[in-house]
């Protein structure tokens, strides 16, 4: 039991591990677990972006007392530019002001069957409005309609742009996805609170800690791209560390055609406005990645809740989920010293 309690601690860290720089400290060992990578280039950015943030503009449907719980929600300002802090600005816009600017810009609209038949059976978006920007990128909008929008009956409810994803075909080959997976993880330290990625081929398992060949891995704590990871695994009975190079893990299943990986982006903040993934996988002969800022702005709330309550609420499981993982961490404090000790050798 304890043993994999043990296990279950360090892969929660490496999940949910992050910051622009972050230090921990472990029986009488202090470590620093990351900071961003220098010389990484962003991310670049796609160029199709609004005159204004989307999030800058008034609406009276959304907003403390409104049904809308996390509106108006908290942006982080940053200068820095990729992008995750691009297509952001898109969040908050009507469709109709997206056709507007596409229409000026001279792009091509997708319809339903367009989308299907370039992204078939896989896990890209395959709806809502999907425009062309090169020829191979595109960037899609998921469209919400605010139920509680306060129009008069009869009347259409309110439409608005709830999600962004840029989407890119790039060439399936080990150096081009590992930059992307480094420079994802790498923007999100650099302007959010947290970032992770992790790759695990759609329709394996995951593969035991000490197989020579894993088909996933975490990319946390401990971001070195010229080397690769650490999992803790079990020798009759007895802990030990088997290491793995990223590049070879990466290179193994990008032969596999269900090779996937998943990257995870946001802030700790229970108000923030938005929180940003990153989706890499085949469709059909094709390898893509996309990147997808996801709103908190507009989620319905419980029937009978207030804004207020909500936030309470949120707030006290917090706290209680923070107090429970730090009491967990304690308890391992001597196996997370070994661990990382070895890792920092």
């Amino acid at each position: 039991m304890k043993k994999n309690l043990t296990i279950c601690v360090i892969i929660t860290l490496l999940v949910f591990s992050a910051q622009a720089e972050k230090k921990v400290t472990y029986g009488k060992s202090t470590f620093t677990l990351y900071q961003p990578v220098a010389g990484l280039a962003p991310l670049p950015t796609c160029g199709f972006v609004p005159t204004a943030p989307g999030y800058t503009l008034k609406n009276k449907n959304y907003g403390p007392g409104t049904y809308y719980c996390y509106a108006p929600g908290t942006i982080a300002a940053t200068s820095y530019k990729c992008i995750l802090t691009e297509i952001r600005n898109w969040v908050g816009y009507k469709p109709d002001a997206v056709k507007e600017f596409a229409t000026k810009k001279g792009l091509t609209l997708l319809d339903e069957k367009a989308m299907k038949k370039l992204f078939k059976n896989s896990s890209f978006p395959q709806s809502g409005l999907m425009y062309q920007l090169t020829e191979n990128s595109w960037i899609q909008f998921d469209i919400a309609e605010l139920e509680h929008s306060n129009v008069k009956v009869g009347e259409p409810l309110e439409q608005i742009v709830k999600n962004a994803t840029f989407i890119e075909k790039i060439t399936q080959n080990t150096d081009t996805v590992l930059n992307r997976m480094y420079r994802f993880w790498n923007d999100g330290v650099r302007f959010s609170d947290y970032a992770t990625i992790t790759h695990l081929n759609a329709k394996a398992r995951a593969t035991p800690p000490n197989d020579p060949n894993p088909n996933n891995f975490s990319i946390g704590e401990v971001l070195n791209p010229k080397k690769g990871f650490y999992q803790l695994s079990f020798a009759e009975g007895k802990p030990g560390y088997v290491w793995h190079s990223y590049d070879k893990v990466v290179s193994e299943n990008l032969q596999k055609p269900d090779f996937a990986a998943k990257g995870q982006a946001g802030f700790n903040d229970l108000l923030a406005a938005c929180e940003f993934s990153m989706n890499m996988g085949m469709a059909g002969k094709n390898l893509y990645v996309s990147y997808t800022v996801h709103s908190r702005l507009y989620n319905d709330l419980e029937p009978g809740k207030t804004w207020q309550q909500e936030m309470a609420l949120r707030k006290d499981n917090e706290a209680k989920s923070k107090a429970a993982m730090q009491q967990v961490q304690k308890s391992n404090s001597t196996a997370m010293e070994k661990l990382y000790k070895e890792i920092f050798k």
